[in-house]
């Protein structure tokens, strides 16, 4: 038979006191804006953060269909990555990777086939994932990384700017403030 210890009702009174303080938040279930696309993945990263891990970055991803969150990922990428837009464009792959998975779901559902849009704060990322950059300071980049240029020039996929504060996937990739998380 176990025995209510101290810390183990220090841990019961924290959970009650989080749940008595969040009793009026809410899960929704559906978007409100009719101009979003159906499936959107949000990506961001945070650039060689974890010390940890050799300064490998961390990547946080978010995917909404019709508006609705329905996977999430976070984790410390596998290489170490030059620059912020290398590290963004290596995010961006596994955004692509989910939205290339998940893009039948709508016409399974009947709504028709749409184009995943994968949305991120790096123009740099941006300008390479849609071949428009000099790629002289990504030479070096795998092979596999470049598979998000040909989904976009196949039309498979969109890659689209989003603002920084917009960004609902920062939360999953360092701490941010009480505002901006309530914000997300």
């Amino acid at each position: 038979m176990s025995q209510l210890t101290e810390e183990a009702m220090q841990a019961v009174l924290c959970v009650v006191r989080y749940l008595n303080q969040t009793q009026d938040d809410v899960l929704h279930i559906g978007g409100t804006n009719t101009n979003e696309s159906v499936i959107e993945t949000y990506t961001d990263v945070n650039w060689a953060s974890d010390p940890n891990a050799n300064r490998k970055s961390t990547s946080g991803l978010i995917m909404k269909v019709f508006g609705s969150i329905i996977t999430w990922n976070s984790h410390v990428q596998k290489c170490v990555a030059s620059s912020a837009v290398e590290t963004e464009y290596i995010a961006s792959l596994a955004a692509a990777r989910e939205a290339l998975f998940h893009r039948h779901l709508p016409c399974g559902l009947g709504f028709g086939d749409h184009t995943p849009t994968i949305l991120t704060d790096n123009m740099g990322c941006i300008q390479v994932a849609n071949n428009l950059a000099m790629h002289s300071k990504l030479k070096h980049v795998d092979m596999k990384y470049h598979l998000i240029q040909d989904q976009v020039q196949e039309g498979n996929i969109e890659i689209k700017y989003v603002r920084t504060n917009d960004n609902i996937a920062d939360f999953l990739t360092k701490p941010v403030s009480k505002t901006l998380l309530a914000h997300t």
